[in-house]
């Protein structure tokens, strides 16, 4: 009888086990999990073409001095000073059109070319609404975009060489009041007192006027072509609400053709951790050569925010493939991949942490360099973002390296080393 029971017990236990085996097979595991997997590194065989923005850092870096401290403060997440806590290497300082703004842009034109970026793109230019062709583009701007040209005689030189430009364009600046309901047909016309003379222009016409204006600057020898093709990047291409998106663009296309002799190739830069099929009525239909994304660091507010950080390149690699897809499929356009090596908002905003930090780590970069490496278009092309925005600690220019957390010029030595062949 003690016999039985024993034989009844093991076999009870061996069923158990049975069951219990059985059951942890059906557990998932993180191995099933579609974003484990590792960004893998791209050999570079051939040279990736780098564009990188340039900005006038005077806001952060000149204009107020919480921003400044929220730089230079040390950090410390237990207070709340999440800043970089770094120094530029060219300390406090703007890009101007005037001698010391020339030398400090000098300095980032020789970092520029230790990096072997390709082409710096300028800080974005706005339309003057007040004057006709071709008085029409914003004066400060203008004279900006003369020193990138070394057309600025008065000032020194910032030794451009072989180091090119393209122009970048502030779209959502011109389209300010444009709407679905209010749309660039029917805005209201702007009158231009000339000499006395009221002369009416349509909104449309301005337009095209504007960007007539900026093409005037393809025929410099320091512009950046691709393929023969001038490079222009529009910066909110998403605020030009057209009856007919296509319409428009062609005829940009047409007046800068007819200015210069020359097809643009137009690259809009959409909003980061936005679908592309959000602008089918505007830059997709309208048919730019190539699509660009703004920083993906800036990973949003709330939880979306947060998750995202967790595995963001991985998030910011399937987030490219969707969307690099969708444009090639469904409209022929092709994909700019950007990278950044980093994204704050607490430099801007007070007390503001609903949007994570991304803080600089190179390992990081090296990771985001090879998910754009992954995701290059048709027309091989990278874009930094940035050289020199500190408003947002988005820069690779060099931080002072006995300061702080500074960096020195690692993050010039990455873009070199991942998007060049050694």
């Amino acid at each position: 009888m003690m016999k039985r029971n024993i034989s009844m017990v093991l076999t009870g236990l061996t069923l158990a086990l049975l069951a219990t085996s059985c059951k942890k097979d059906k557990v998932p595991s993180i191995d099933d999990y579609p974003l484990n997997y590792e960004i893998p590194k791209i050999a570079v065989t051939n040279d990736i073409p780098v564009g990188a923005y340039v900005y006038d850092p005077a806001s952060a870096l000149i204009g107020d001095e919480v921003k400044w401290t929220r730089i230079t403060e040390k950090y410390d997440v237990s207070t709340g000073k999440i800043g970089p806590y770094v120094q530029p290497e060219l300390g406090r300082y703007e890009v101007k059109p005037t001698p010391v703004g020339a030398e400090k842009l000098k300095q980032i034109v020789e970092w520029a070319k230790m990096a072997k970026i390709d082409f710096l793109i300028t800080p974005a230019v706005k339309e003057n609404a007040n004057a006709l062709f071709p008085g029409n583009l914003n004066g400060n701007d203008s004279l900006i975009v003369n020193m990138f040209a070394e057309h600025n005689f008065s000032i020194p030189s910032i030794g451009m060489g072989d180091m090119k430009y393209a122009i970048s364009v502030d779209i959502q600046n011109f389209c300010a009041g444009l709407l679905n309901t209010a749309l660039l047909e029917a805005a209201a016309p702007t009158v231009i007192n000339v000499n006395g003379q009221n002369i009416t222009i349509t909104r449309e016409q301005r337009l095209y006027n504007f960007l007539k204006r900026i093409s005037m600057y393809f025929s410099d020898q320091t512009y950046y072509h691709y393929q023969g093709r001038p490079v222009l990047v529009f910066i909110g291409p998403d605020k030009l609400y057209t009856e007919n998106s296509k319409k428009v663009y062609d005829n940009i296309r047409q007046v800068i053709k007819e200015q210069t002799g020359k097809d643009v190739y137009i690259v809009a830069r959409q909003s980061q951790w936005t679908p592309s099929a959000r602008f089918e009525y505007f830059f997709n239909q309208g048919k730019v050569d190539a699509v660009t994304m703004d920083n993906m660091c800036n990973v949003g507010g709330g939880a979306t925010g947060w998750d995202r950080t967790y595995l963001l390149s991985r998030l910011i690699n399937e987030n490219y493939k969707l969307n690099k897809d969708y444009l090639s499929k469904n409209f022929g356009i092709d994909f700019v991949p950007s990278v950044s090596p980093a994204y704050t908002g607490y430099i801007n905003a007070s007390g503001d942490y609903s949007s994570p930090t991304v803080r600089k780590k190179e390992s990081d970069f090296r990771e985001r360099c090879n998910v754009a490496k992954m995701n290059l278009g048709n027309n091989r092309m990278v874009f930094v973002e940035s050289m020199n925005n500190w408003q947002w600690d988005s820069q690779i220019e060099p931080t002072k390296v006995d300061y702080g957390d500074g960096y020195g010029t690692k993050y010039l030595d990455i873009v070199r080393e991942e998007f060049k062949v050694k």
